[in-house]
Order: structure tokens, then sequence, then C-alpha cells
């Protein structure tokens, strides 16, 4: 029985022929690589300046902050506890959206945004609210204003003309008030009546009284910029016929010397006590007298009455009614201010 034997032969080149693929294969594998970058370049290059465009530090460009034009209050001036209404002017030039912080020295914010109100403390003084600006990129702003926190005092009558406690129908009379602000605010008038027309504006004016006879008022208001405000009434008839023509008011101080005259008004300390006599010039007597007052304590006796001044300072108006046998009636008053220092009567 033949065996078969095999036989194991040596070839000295196989190593350098497969060194050769290994080299083709690697060749082709970057041809491949390089054609398909080449056939992509475009939309590769495309999304690498997307990216880089959508990257304000990679593209050079830098924010710009916010610009506050102005912080603009509702008022300059405030009473304790009262509300001002704040609103802040401000732009970007990149259009980011800006967002508002604010705060105040004292008080309280309420709100949000552009346009708040801040609730003043309770003491009196010159407070700070300041809000700053962001756009949310960095950029940033701030701003702050002033106001003052007081409490306001209304305008006192100081003055008035010698007003006709009666007119006929269809004529005319001046009237005249003079206020002053104790907080030297600019005051301003404003005047009605419940018939006839008024012209003119200011602190005096011109009434043209209807044609029908009988009682009338005309009202002045004086009023400052922050809410106060003082009112004064003036009585005033219209006739057919003479009706008591009264004289001037005689006034005296009762058992002190804190009294005295001033521009048709008369000054008196508080809480003294005056006398106040009507004079009738001329008419129809017997005559009725019918007293009232807006303030203090009155208390009448025909054509004398006894006024107690109230221990508040301010004005008072005391008025009297006469009327006479014929029924007509004329109507005067004597504007009285009460004073809470000794020193006005030096």
């Amino acid at each position: 029985m033949t065996k078969a034997t095999e036989t194991k032969t040596n070839d000295p080149q196989e190593p350098q022929r497969r060194s050769r693929r290994k080299i083709v294969v690697v060749v082709a594998c970057v041809a491949m690589v390089a054609t398909a970058v080449a056939l992509n370049h475009d939309r590769l290059w495309s999304d690498v300046s997307s990216t880089s465009a959508q990257s304000p530090e990679a593209s050079g460009v830098e924010n710009t902050a916010p610009l506050v034009v102005g912080v603009t209050p509702s008022t300059e001036r405030i009473a304790p506890l009262d509300a001002c209404q704040m609103v802040c002017e401000a732009t970007d030039a990149d259009g980011d959206p800006l967002s508002f912080m604010w705060e105040a020295s004292q008080g309280e914010i309420v709100g949000e945004g552009s346009t708040v109100e801040w609730v003043a403390p309770e003491a009196e003084g010159l407070f700070r609210v300041s809000v700053t600006v962001e756009d949310g990129n960095g950029g940033n702003a701030e701003y702050s204003t002033s106001v003052r926190v007081k409490q306001n005092r209304a305008p006192e009558f100081q003055s008035m003309s010698s007003i006709a406690e009666w007119v006929t129908p269809g004529s005319s009379t001046y009237m005249a008030f003079s206020a002053q602000d104790p907080d030297g605010d600019e005051v301003t008038y404003e005047w009605d009546a419940n018939a006839g027309e008024l012209f003119g504006q200011g602190d005096s004016v011109v009434w043209l009284a209807p044609e029908e006879a009988g009682s009338y008022r005309v009202a002045v208001v004086a009023r400052d910029a922050y809410g106060g405000e003082a009112t004064r009434e003036i009585p005033i008839g219209v006739m057919l016929d003479a009706a008591p023509v009264l004289g001037e008011f005689v006034v005296e101080a009762i058992g002190h010397t804190l009294l005295s005259f001033n521009v048709g008004v008369w000054d008196i300390f508080r809480g003294r006590s005056c006398s106040i006599e009507c004079a009738v010039l001329d008419g129809s007597a017997p005559y009725t007298y019918e007293w009232t007052a807006d303030e203090g304590k009155l208390t009448a006796d025909g054509a004398v009455a006894r006024w107690d001044a109230p221990d508040r300072k301010g004005p008072a108006t005391i008025t009297v009614a006469v009327t006479d046998t014929n029924g007509k009636t004329t109507t005067g008053s004597v504007l009285m201010y009460v004073e809470t220092c000794t020193c006005h009567f030096d």
C-alpha cells in the first residue's frame, strides 16, 4: 500500500507580495475619503459658516449696552404713604428685549417692567428711586431720580375786595379774593355761581346778576398743584327795590389785644373772642338779623354778635342777613383769619 506524502515548499517572495497588497488597500481607502470630502465640500463649509454666524464672539460682533433716556415720576412731590408712578424710557441698539430691576432708598416698589409705582415712606424727605436695565447679553445701564416726600398744605385766603351785598337785576359787580400757599406752591382759582354769569379769571372776576330777584351765591376755590384747596362763598342779593344798605362792620377784641386788620381780613389769635356789630345806613326799619359762621362759635343778639375763634389756624367767615320791614334782605360778611403765633401781632 502506497502512502501519499505532502511536501511543503517555502517561497522566498511571498512576504513581499502580501506587503504590496496592503499598500494598495490603504491607497484605495484614502482615495475614497478624498472623493467624499470633495463631493461634500460646499455642504460642510455651509454648516461651519452657519455655526460661526450664530456666535457673536466667533464673528467678532460686540454687544451694545442699553441706553436709559430717563426716569419720569408722575409728580415731583407727594405726601407720605402716597403712591407715585415711575416710568423708565430705555432703548437698545441691538434690538434686544430689556428687563428692568427697580429699587428705592426707602418706600416700596409695586409692579414690574418699565412702569411701576413707588409708595412713599411715612417720613418726609428727599428719596432716590433707581432702575437697572439689562439686555440679557451682559449689557446693562443704570439711572436714578429723586422724589420729595412732604405733607401738602392747602392755600389760605388772605384778603378780599369790597363786594356789594346786593345788586339790581341784570347789573354787575366786581369780586376779588387773594390766597397764598404755605408751601410756596402756585395757586390757581376756579369760580362758580349758582345763577348769573362770571367773566374773568384768576383771583378776580365780574359777576353779571340774573334778571330774577333772589338770594345767590358765588364761590371761589383756590388750589395748589398737589391736591390742596380752600373754598370761599360770597352771598349776594338781587333786588328790584332798594334793600337795607349796610355800612362797615365794627369789630372789637374782647379782653385781649390780639386782633388786627389787614387788607380786608381781620386777624385774631386762636381761642380769643371778638364782637362784631352790623351797621345799617339806610332802609326801612325795623330790621331782623340772621348770623352764621363756618368756623368757631357764634352767639348773636340783633345787630351785635360775639364770635369765639377756634384753636386751629385758618380762615373763617361770619355772615349776617339783614331784612327790613318790607322783606328786603341784604347780606354782609366779615372775613377772619385765625393765627397760632402771637408774633403775628407784634
